[in-house]
């Protein structure tokens, strides 16, 4: 009995699986995404990054920025977001999503990179923040309304200095 409540379990997980990753985005696609200035005007640079589930939404008058969304088979609201906004200097990538597993997975990819997490001040949810040399990334969690978890990716663009870091803002005392 133990056995077949065993491979239930495993053939339910394995039919999940693939939607639950497909809404996920991996590091570098989102990283492609920000790093290219035409991602706000061209909806194919984000449809040459995400799995072919995902679906273009032209602004309308209750989302006002384009977007993609992933809806899975059977559901009637998608599960996950992606957005382009422009945020100076470059843009800003947003991936919102129901899946923790999706903020799992970048967490163990940015600590890869040996980034170390820094906390961010979010009254109504908890936030932290990834730098590197040429983008930062937050990942903010138990976010109230449709999606509970959402990534901002942002790339400084090729050629720009990155904003300096707070400490470093201040001047040296003799």
């Amino acid at each position: 009995m133990r056995a077949f409540f065993f491979l239930c379990c495993v053939t339910i997980l394995t039919l999940l699986a693939p939607a639950a990753r497909a809404q996920c985005v991996a590091l570098s696609d989102l990283l492609a995404i920000g790093a290219d200035p035409t991602a706000q005007s061209s909806g194919k640079v984000v449809t040459d990054h995400v799995s072919f589930e995902w679906t273009f939404v032209g602004a309308t008058p209750t989302a006002k920025e384009p977007s993609w969304t992933f809806t899975p088979s059977g559901a009637s609201a998608p599960t996950a977001r992606l957005l382009v906004r422009p945020q100076r200097p470059g843009q800003d990538v947003l991936l919102k999503t129901t899946q923790a597993s999706c903020l799992r997975d970048l967490r163990s990819e940015l600590k890869a990179r040996k980034l170390t997490a820094q906390p961010v001040t979010c009254p109504n949810c908890e936030a932290v923040r990834y730098q590197a040399p040429n983008f930062d990334v937050t990942l903010y969690s138990q976010m109230k309304g449709e999606f509970p978890y959402v990534v901002v990716v942002h790339q400084v663009p090729a050629g720009m200095a990155p904003p300096a870091p707070a400490a470093a803002a201040g001047s040296k005392t003799p």
